[in-house]
Protein backbone atom coordinates (compact mmCIF):
# COMPACT_ATOMS: atom_id res chain seq x y z
CA UNK A 1 0.00 0.00 0.00
CA UNK A 2 1.56 3.22 -1.07
CA UNK A 3 1.58 5.98 1.41
CA UNK A 4 0.47 9.26 0.21
CA UNK A 5 0.55 11.68 3.38
CA UNK A 6 2.12 14.75 1.72
CA UNK A 7 -1.05 16.87 2.44
CA UNK A 8 -1.85 14.48 5.71
CA UNK A 9 -3.28 17.87 7.85
CA UNK A 10 -4.12 20.83 6.31
CA UNK A 11 -0.85 23.78 6.39
CA UNK A 12 2.05 23.59 8.63
CA UNK A 13 5.03 23.24 7.65
CA UNK A 14 6.89 20.10 6.33
CA UNK A 15 9.71 19.15 7.97
CA UNK A 16 12.19 17.37 5.75
CA UNK A 17 14.89 17.13 7.92
CA UNK A 18 14.05 15.53 11.36
CA UNK A 19 15.53 12.23 11.95
CA UNK A 20 14.91 8.80 13.66
CA UNK A 21 16.81 6.27 15.55
CA UNK A 22 14.85 2.83 15.63
CA UNK A 23 16.31 0.25 17.85
CA UNK A 24 18.27 -1.48 15.61
CA UNK A 25 20.05 1.31 14.13
CA UNK A 26 20.31 2.23 17.96
CA UNK A 27 22.30 -1.41 18.28
CA UNK A 28 24.45 -1.32 15.46
CA UNK A 29 25.79 2.58 17.14
CA UNK A 30 26.81 1.12 20.14
CA UNK A 31 28.16 -2.10 18.95
CA UNK A 32 30.48 -0.08 16.91
CA UNK A 33 31.48 1.77 20.04
CA UNK A 34 29.73 4.83 19.33
CA UNK A 35 29.02 7.79 17.09
CA UNK A 36 32.37 8.61 15.23
CA UNK A 37 31.63 12.20 15.07
CA UNK A 38 31.85 12.24 18.72
CA UNK A 39 28.01 13.36 19.30
CA UNK A 40 26.29 12.39 21.96
CA UNK A 41 23.51 10.14 20.54
CA UNK A 42 19.98 11.04 21.57
CA UNK A 43 17.18 9.81 22.71
CA UNK A 44 14.37 8.94 20.11
CA UNK A 45 10.61 7.92 20.22
CA UNK A 46 7.93 8.42 16.90
CA UNK A 47 5.99 9.90 20.24
CA UNK A 48 8.90 12.56 20.45
CA UNK A 49 9.15 13.24 16.80
CA UNK A 50 4.99 13.53 16.70
CA UNK A 51 5.81 16.36 19.74
CA UNK A 52 8.81 18.04 17.90
CA UNK A 53 6.74 18.79 14.68
CA UNK A 54 4.06 20.31 17.25
CA UNK A 55 6.52 22.80 18.77
CA UNK A 56 7.87 23.49 14.96
CA UNK A 57 4.44 23.99 13.71
CA UNK A 58 5.03 21.17 11.23
CA UNK A 59 2.51 18.62 9.61
CA UNK A 60 4.32 16.36 8.20
CA UNK A 61 7.98 14.94 9.35
CA UNK A 62 9.88 12.84 6.48
CA UNK A 63 11.67 11.07 8.70
CA UNK A 64 15.49 9.95 7.67
CA UNK A 65 18.60 7.99 9.22
CA UNK A 66 21.54 10.34 10.20
CA UNK A 67 25.31 9.83 10.39
CA UNK A 68 27.41 7.37 10.20
CA UNK A 69 24.18 5.49 8.77
CA UNK A 70 24.25 1.99 7.77
CA UNK A 71 28.41 2.10 7.29
CA UNK A 72 28.54 1.39 10.68
CA UNK A 73 28.11 -1.60 10.28
CA UNK A 74 30.32 -2.04 6.85
CA UNK A 75 30.30 -2.72 3.30
CA UNK A 76 29.14 -6.43 3.53
CA UNK A 77 26.36 -8.27 4.41
CA UNK A 78 25.45 -7.07 8.03
CA UNK A 79 25.15 -3.56 6.38
CA UNK A 80 22.68 -4.51 3.83
CA UNK A 81 21.05 -6.17 6.15
CA UNK A 82 20.77 -3.29 8.34
CA UNK A 83 19.42 -0.89 5.93
CA UNK A 84 16.86 -3.58 5.14
CA UNK A 85 15.75 -3.99 8.54
CA UNK A 86 15.94 0.38 8.90
CA UNK A 87 13.71 0.68 5.44
CA UNK A 88 10.79 -1.39 7.46
CA UNK A 89 11.13 -0.07 10.83
CA UNK A 90 10.70 3.76 8.81
CA UNK A 91 7.77 2.27 6.56
CA UNK A 92 6.10 0.71 9.76
CA UNK A 93 6.14 4.13 11.16
CA UNK A 94 4.64 5.84 8.32
CA UNK A 95 1.96 3.72 7.68
CA UNK A 96 0.81 3.03 11.06
CA UNK A 97 -2.80 4.01 11.81
CA UNK A 98 -0.79 6.16 14.89
CA UNK A 99 1.45 8.33 12.74
CA UNK A 100 0.42 7.78 9.25
CA UNK A 101 -0.55 11.14 8.98
CA UNK A 102 2.16 12.84 10.79
CA UNK A 103 5.30 10.75 9.62
CA UNK A 104 6.91 9.63 5.82
CA UNK A 105 10.69 9.04 5.34
CA UNK A 106 13.51 8.70 3.40
CA UNK A 107 14.96 5.56 2.42
CA UNK A 108 17.82 4.22 3.96
CA UNK A 109 21.12 2.57 1.80
CA UNK A 110 24.15 0.73 2.67
CA UNK A 111 27.33 2.98 2.23
CA UNK A 112 27.62 3.18 -1.49
CA UNK A 113 31.14 1.55 -1.47
CA UNK A 114 28.84 -1.65 -1.64
CA UNK A 115 27.87 -0.66 -5.15
CA UNK A 116 25.52 -4.08 -5.59
CA UNK A 117 24.26 -3.73 -2.42
CA UNK A 118 22.93 -0.29 -3.05
CA UNK A 119 21.30 -0.69 -6.25
CA UNK A 120 19.43 -3.31 -4.56
CA UNK A 121 18.15 -1.45 -1.93
CA UNK A 122 17.09 1.30 -4.40
CA UNK A 123 15.09 -1.26 -6.44
CA UNK A 124 13.82 -2.31 -3.25
CA UNK A 125 12.96 0.78 -2.34
CA UNK A 126 11.17 2.12 -5.31
CA UNK A 127 9.81 -1.13 -7.11
CA UNK A 128 9.12 -3.14 -4.30
CA UNK A 129 8.16 -1.42 -1.15
CA UNK A 130 7.15 2.13 -2.92
CA UNK A 131 6.87 4.02 0.07
CA UNK A 132 9.35 6.47 0.42
CA UNK A 133 9.53 9.89 -0.34
CA UNK A 134 13.21 9.85 -1.24
CA UNK A 135 16.45 8.84 0.08
CA UNK A 136 19.16 9.94 2.38
CA UNK A 137 22.80 9.56 1.20
CA UNK A 138 25.78 11.08 3.01
CA UNK A 139 28.70 13.56 1.99
CA UNK A 140 31.40 11.20 1.58
CA UNK A 141 31.96 7.10 2.13
CA UNK A 142 35.09 6.11 2.63
CA UNK A 143 37.75 7.90 0.94
CA UNK A 144 35.10 8.49 -1.96
CA UNK A 145 33.02 11.51 -2.74
CA UNK A 146 29.94 11.42 -4.31
CA UNK A 147 31.07 11.71 -7.97
CA UNK A 148 33.44 9.28 -7.48
CA UNK A 149 33.03 7.36 -10.72
CA UNK A 150 32.54 4.01 -8.60
CA UNK A 151 29.41 5.05 -7.90
CA UNK A 152 28.22 6.14 -11.34
CA UNK A 153 25.80 3.08 -11.40
CA UNK A 154 24.02 4.42 -8.53
CA UNK A 155 23.53 7.68 -9.77
CA UNK A 156 21.83 6.43 -13.01
CA UNK A 157 19.88 3.76 -10.65
CA UNK A 158 18.89 7.22 -9.10
CA UNK A 159 18.01 8.75 -12.04
CA UNK A 160 16.17 6.15 -13.41
CA UNK A 161 13.63 6.26 -10.73
CA UNK A 162 13.88 9.75 -10.48
CA UNK A 163 14.84 9.98 -6.67
CA UNK A 164 14.30 13.02 -4.30
CA UNK A 165 17.92 12.86 -2.27
CA UNK A 166 18.26 14.41 0.96
CA UNK A 167 22.21 14.66 1.23
CA UNK A 168 23.40 14.65 5.25
CA UNK A 169 26.76 15.00 6.29
CA UNK A 170 29.07 12.93 7.77
CA UNK A 171 32.48 12.52 9.90
CA UNK A 172 34.97 14.19 7.89
CA UNK A 173 38.51 11.63 7.82
CA UNK A 174 40.80 14.66 8.94
CA UNK A 175 43.73 15.52 11.87
CA UNK A 176 43.00 16.37 14.21
CA UNK A 177 39.47 14.62 14.16
CA UNK A 178 38.07 17.38 16.93
CA UNK A 179 38.07 20.54 17.68
CA UNK A 180 39.25 22.00 21.22
CA UNK A 181 40.04 18.03 22.28
CA UNK A 182 36.19 16.79 21.41
CA UNK A 183 33.94 19.22 20.56
CA UNK A 184 31.92 17.32 18.34
CA UNK A 185 32.63 17.07 13.99
CA UNK A 186 28.63 18.10 13.81
CA UNK A 187 29.24 21.47 14.82
CA UNK A 188 31.16 22.89 12.14
CA UNK A 189 32.54 20.18 10.16
CA UNK A 190 29.35 18.82 9.22
CA UNK A 191 28.82 21.82 7.30
CA UNK A 192 31.81 21.60 5.68
CA UNK A 193 31.36 18.50 4.46
CA UNK A 194 28.50 19.73 2.97
CA UNK A 195 30.23 22.18 1.20
CA UNK A 196 32.76 19.94 -0.49
CA UNK A 197 30.10 17.37 -1.26
CA UNK A 198 27.85 19.85 -3.20
CA UNK A 199 30.96 20.79 -4.97
CA UNK A 200 32.19 17.88 -5.81
CA UNK A 201 28.89 16.85 -7.70
CA UNK A 202 28.66 20.12 -9.14
CA UNK A 203 32.01 19.63 -10.45
CA UNK A 204 31.83 15.92 -11.25
CA UNK A 205 28.80 16.53 -13.58
CA UNK A 206 26.05 15.01 -11.29
CA UNK A 207 23.53 17.81 -11.92
CA UNK A 208 24.11 18.07 -15.28
CA UNK A 209 23.95 14.88 -16.55
CA UNK A 210 21.26 13.35 -13.91
CA UNK A 211 18.49 15.59 -14.49
CA UNK A 212 15.31 13.79 -13.27
CA UNK A 213 16.86 13.93 -9.73
CA UNK A 214 16.55 16.72 -7.01
CA UNK A 215 19.13 16.76 -3.88
CA UNK A 216 18.09 18.87 -0.68
CA UNK A 217 21.49 20.15 1.56
CA UNK A 218 21.17 19.72 4.76
CA UNK A 219 21.94 23.00 7.17
CA UNK A 220 21.10 25.83 4.24
CA UNK A 221 24.13 24.19 2.13
CA UNK A 222 26.72 24.53 4.90
CA UNK A 223 29.49 27.11 3.75
CA UNK A 224 27.95 26.93 -0.14
CA UNK A 225 26.49 30.62 -0.13
CA UNK A 226 29.31 32.07 0.83
CA UNK A 227 31.98 30.15 -1.49
CA UNK A 228 30.02 29.31 -4.54
CA UNK A 229 30.66 32.13 -6.43
CA UNK A 230 34.78 31.78 -5.39
CA UNK A 231 34.40 27.97 -7.24
CA UNK A 232 33.00 29.56 -10.26
CA UNK A 233 35.18 32.82 -10.83
CA UNK A 234 38.47 30.25 -10.53
CA UNK A 235 37.68 28.14 -13.05
CA UNK A 236 38.62 31.13 -15.51
CA UNK A 237 41.78 30.03 -14.65
CA UNK A 238 42.77 27.93 -17.45
CA UNK A 239 44.84 25.09 -15.38
CA UNK A 240 41.89 24.98 -12.23
CA UNK A 241 39.64 24.32 -15.29
CA UNK A 242 41.30 21.99 -17.16
CA UNK A 243 41.00 19.59 -14.12
CA UNK A 244 36.96 19.05 -14.65
CA UNK A 245 34.61 18.08 -16.94
CA UNK A 246 32.09 20.70 -16.65
CA UNK A 247 32.05 24.66 -18.14
CA UNK A 248 31.81 27.14 -15.48
CA UNK A 249 28.15 27.64 -17.37
CA UNK A 250 27.41 24.23 -15.57
CA UNK A 251 28.81 24.69 -12.78
CA UNK A 252 26.19 27.98 -12.23
CA UNK A 253 23.38 25.87 -13.72
CA UNK A 254 24.12 23.12 -11.06
CA UNK A 255 24.97 25.70 -8.51
CA UNK A 256 20.71 26.81 -8.96
CA UNK A 257 19.53 23.32 -8.74
CA UNK A 258 19.97 22.57 -5.36
CA UNK A 259 17.37 22.87 -2.53
CA UNK A 260 18.16 23.58 0.85
CA UNK A 261 17.05 23.00 4.64
CA UNK A 262 17.02 25.25 7.49
CA UNK A 263 17.96 22.68 9.65
CA UNK A 264 19.95 24.75 12.88
CA UNK A 265 20.48 28.01 9.85
CA UNK A 266 18.25 30.57 10.74
CA UNK A 267 20.34 33.34 11.81
CA UNK A 268 19.66 36.49 9.43
CA UNK A 269 23.57 36.21 7.91
CA UNK A 270 22.27 32.60 7.30
CA UNK A 271 19.28 33.19 5.65
CA UNK A 272 20.29 36.36 4.25
CA UNK A 273 23.14 34.46 1.77
CA UNK A 274 20.97 31.80 1.19
CA UNK A 275 18.58 34.28 -0.36
CA UNK A 276 21.27 35.67 -1.77
CA UNK A 277 22.40 32.70 -3.50
CA UNK A 278 18.94 30.89 -4.62
CA UNK A 279 15.69 31.21 -4.89
CA UNK A 280 13.09 31.48 -2.27
CA UNK A 281 11.51 28.71 -4.25
CA UNK A 282 14.23 26.27 -3.06
CA UNK A 283 14.11 26.84 0.77
CA UNK A 284 12.29 24.26 2.56
CA UNK A 285 11.92 23.78 6.14
CA UNK A 286 14.19 21.15 8.56
CA UNK A 287 14.32 21.09 12.60
CA UNK A 288 17.16 18.45 12.86
CA UNK A 289 15.50 16.97 15.73
CA UNK A 290 16.20 15.12 17.94
CA UNK A 291 19.79 16.03 17.48
CA UNK A 292 18.79 19.36 17.80
CA UNK A 293 16.96 19.52 21.14
CA UNK A 294 13.54 21.63 22.30
CA UNK A 295 15.18 24.05 23.60
CA UNK A 296 17.76 24.43 19.98
CA UNK A 297 14.69 23.88 18.20
CA UNK A 298 13.04 26.75 20.07
CA UNK A 299 15.76 29.22 19.31
CA UNK A 300 16.50 28.88 15.72
CA UNK A 301 12.73 29.24 15.59
CA UNK A 302 12.43 32.38 16.99
CA UNK A 303 15.47 33.45 14.80
CA UNK A 304 13.73 32.16 11.67
CA UNK A 305 9.99 34.29 12.78
CA UNK A 306 12.17 37.22 13.43
CA UNK A 307 13.80 37.12 9.88
CA UNK A 308 10.41 36.67 8.42
CA UNK A 309 8.92 39.52 10.50
CA UNK A 310 11.54 41.94 10.29
CA UNK A 311 13.91 41.55 7.20
CA UNK A 312 12.70 42.83 4.08
CA UNK A 313 13.25 39.29 2.50
CA UNK A 314 11.31 37.60 5.15
CA UNK A 315 8.32 37.02 3.35
CA UNK A 316 9.82 35.15 0.45
CA UNK A 317 10.14 32.26 2.85
CA UNK A 318 7.47 32.40 4.98
CA UNK A 319 5.83 29.26 6.42
CA UNK A 320 3.33 29.04 3.69
CA UNK A 321 5.90 29.36 1.10
CA UNK A 322 8.34 26.61 2.54
CA UNK A 323 5.40 24.28 3.11
CA UNK A 324 4.38 25.48 -0.76
CA UNK A 325 8.12 24.08 -1.76
CA UNK A 326 7.97 21.17 -0.08
CA UNK A 327 4.61 19.73 -1.49
CA UNK A 328 5.67 21.17 -4.75
CA UNK A 329 8.96 19.16 -4.74
CA UNK A 330 7.06 16.11 -3.51
CA UNK A 331 4.85 16.25 -5.97
CA UNK A 332 7.66 16.70 -8.77
CA UNK A 333 8.63 13.39 -7.31
CA UNK A 334 5.31 11.65 -7.15
CA UNK A 335 4.14 12.06 -3.90
CA UNK A 336 0.63 14.51 -3.47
Amino acid sequence: MENNNTSAAPGGLIDVHIHALPPAYVAAVEAAGGDPSGFPSPTWSPEAAVNSLDLSGASLGILSVSAPGVSIAGTGQEGRDLARALNTQLASYATSDEYSSRLAFFGVLPDWQDVDGTLDEIDFLFSRQKLCKGVTIFTSYGSHLPSNLLFKPIWEKLNHHRALIFLHPTTLDITPRFISGGFPQPVIDYPIATTRAAVDIILGGIMRDYADIDIILSHAGGALPYLANRVECLLLNPALAGMVGVSREDVRAGFGKFYFDTALSTSAAQLGSLLSFTSSERVLFGSDFPYAGREAIAAVLGQYRRFVEGDGRGGEIGPEVLRGNAVGLLGRHGHR
